[in-house]
């Protein structure tokens, strides 16, 4: 963006989200491969195993789908001058919905962590809206980085 080229920086950003969600998905695969025999090597109850298990499955295949949107997409519009609206969306989507969905989930229908898990995982498919939306309306591109 410093260079004024949004064509290349479009290009990378898409690049870059491919590349992520591939890495994303491959990475979070392996862990819920390898996470049952992990667990083994520790003192838990068959509860706490399968909480465990379950808390896994469950950040894992959200992180897969939609961290790249709400992670990587960010901070390429964060890189791009974008910093306001990322910003702005982080801050609304984790007092609004992580901390309030987390109490609402967690308590209401007594879901414990588990609830807690899923409120992270609504943050992160908030923020993945909010930034898919606003990197294919092409506001990001209107910044000037280096002046």
């Amino acid at each position: 963006m410093g260079a004024g080229d949004t064509q290349a920086a479009d290009y990378y950003m898409r690049k870059l989200l491919r590349i992520t969600f591939t890495a994303s998905v491959l990475w979070n695969g392996l862990i819920l491969l390898v996470a049952p025999f992990v667990l083994k090597g520790y003192a838990l109850s068959d509860e706490a195993a399968n909480l465990v298990v379950i808390l896994v499955i469950i950040h894992n295949i959200f992180n897969a789908l939609f961290y790249p949107l709400s992670g990587a997409l960010s901070n390429g519009l964060r890189a791009a001058g974008d910093v306001k609206f990322t910003m702005y969306v982080s801050l609304f989507s984790t007092i609004g919905c992580r901390v309030l969905f987390s109490i609402l989930f967690g308590i209401w229908p007594d879901l414990g962590v588990i609830g807690i898990a899923f409120a992270m995982c609504l943050d992160w498919m908030i923020r993945a809206v909010f930034f898919w939306i606003r990197f294919r309306q092409g506001k990001w591109k209107e910044f000037c980085v280096i002046a």
